[in-house]
């Protein structure tokens, strides 16, 4: 009789064990990914800044249609040294930048507005409502460049999806 209650007891706590375990490494996976993609998602942020930063400093060509390589480099050289793309990748072969403005125009002597943009994966964000002049970076990228797809086996796929990360900035710089 003894030994039938310590069986029950083992057999019990391994039927636990079998049935807990799975739940908490769902938990482990999901708190890991969720934590990398927040940090990377600040790197992302701090790309569109550097981005946008650089933007404000630059005399915007409304007729152009790519953003100019200042603000390219500037993006490009954040998201390297933080190791979200490799150093002889660039953003527009993995992701997408997108640059909107609203800039003064010497030969029109007016606000033009415009956007310019490389790269596929996402969309443009809608313009603000502004009326002062600004320029609004944003950066895409997949979202397993910033996390790994470690909830894919649990029915949680980032494989299509992309992160973006927009920063707006006023553009004082009249040429």
């Amino acid at each position: 009789m003894v030994q039938t209650r310590k069986m029950k007891r083992r057999a019990a706590s391994l039927l636990e064990i079998i049935l807990g375990l799975p739940v908490l490494l769902i938990l482990l996976f999901a708190v890991i990914q969720f934590g990398l993609l927040q940090a990377n998602q600040q790197t992302l942020k701090m790309a569109s800044r550097a981005g946008a930063l650089a933007a404000t400093e630059l005399v915007i060509n409304p007729s152009d249609t790519i953003p100019p390589p200042e603000v390219l480099a500037a993006i490009n050289e954040v998201l390297q040294e933080s190791g979200l793309i490799d150093s002889g990748e660039t953003i527009q072969g993995v992701g997408a930048v997108h640059l909107r403005y609203l800039v003064y125009d010497n030969g029109a002597g007016m606000d033009v507005p415009g956007i310019a943009s490389v790269g596929t994966g996402c969309d443009p964000p809608s313009p603000p409502t502004l009326t002062a002049q600004y320029v609004q970076v944003t950066v895409c990228l997949p979202a397993t460049r910033l996390t790994p797809n470690t909830m894919a086996p649990f029915g949680v796929d980032f494989s299509s999806r992309y992160v973006s990360e927009t920063s707006l900035f006023r553009h004082e710089l009249v040429p």
